[in-house]
């Protein structure tokens, strides 16, 4: 039986600016999103014989219990979006990313199986029918089909690569144990919170004007209800960080420090 496996890696928002927001509701922002490999869970699929059956083998950190897991949500709507049947798979997924800690965890295992299944269907699915069904599934999913720095706007969706490396830098990760509801932190956010400017000439200019001027927008209501996380972000800068951040909506934050 063929088997794939893969790394799942977590990812960095290098700045989140709000730019505004659509009549529906939903913030148009802006941010570049980084892959993060030095976290990442793993993926392998076993085909299995017959069709249209998913079974999932879950180990490493607990995931809260839900009607359907980021895996199976995938499965299903890359069924439904081809319009055909899938051969019968097991997935092994084995947890390292926190949960709900703004890492992309979930996010990142749906991409990275959409893009497995690439190498298991013939023909192949187009990118851009998968960057289509990744979007169904959530903001972040496209991004991880790519393997690369993209700067993500409106919804987080609509995706540019971008030419940009950690390899100048250190990132020192702090995941405080608690979680952070991306939907509440949303729901909080205020138009006096938005940054209104594109973070692309902020990145430019280089990370010694990024602690003023590159923000993480959703910052100020994650703040506000984990006091904690400031105080984290805080102790990044005093030990010596070029910039530091909130990850995505939280509650991780991370401190980029220059390598020695």
């Amino acid at each position: 039986m063929k088997r794939l496996y893969a790394l799942s890696p977590a990812k960095l928002n290098i700045g989140l600016h709000v730019l505004g927001r659509w009549p529906e509701g939903y913030h148009i922002i802006e941010t570049l999103l980084v892959p993060y490999p030095a976290l990442y869970d793993d993926i392998e699929i076993k085909l299995l014989p017959g069709l249209n059956r998913l079974e999932l083998r879950l180990t490493g950190i607990e995931i809260p219990p839900s009607e359907e897991n980021y895996l199976q949500t995938s499965y299903r709507l890359l069924r439904e979006g081809l319009g055909t049947s899938l051969p019968a798979l097991e997935v092994r997924l084995h947890k390292r990313i926190p949960v709900s800690a703004g890492l992309g965890g979930g996010s990142s295992n749906s991409g990275v199986f959409l893009r497995l299944m690439r190498d298991i269907l013939d023909p192949p699915p187009s990118w851009e029918t998968l960057h289509k069904i990744a979007a169904e599934i959530g903001s972040d999913v496209p991004f991880f089909l790519y393997e690369r720095p993209m700067l993500a706007r409106g919804t987080g969706t609509e995706l540019v690569p971008y030419d940009f490396s950690l390899d100048a830098f250190e990132v020192f990760m702090a995941t405080p144990p608690f979680p952070c509801s991306t939907k509440h932190i949303y729901r909080g956010l205020r138009p006096s919170h938005w940054s209104r400017v594109s973070i692309e000439p902020i990145i430019a200019t280089g990370p010694a004007t990024w602690r003023e001027k590159l923000h993480n927008d959703l910052e100020q209501v994650s703040f506000q209800v984990y006091p904690q996380l400031l105080i984290v972000k805080k102790s990044f800068y005093e030990f010596g960080a070029i910039y530091a951040s909130m990850n995505g909506s939280g509650s991780s934050v991370y401190g980029l420090f220059p390598k020695r």
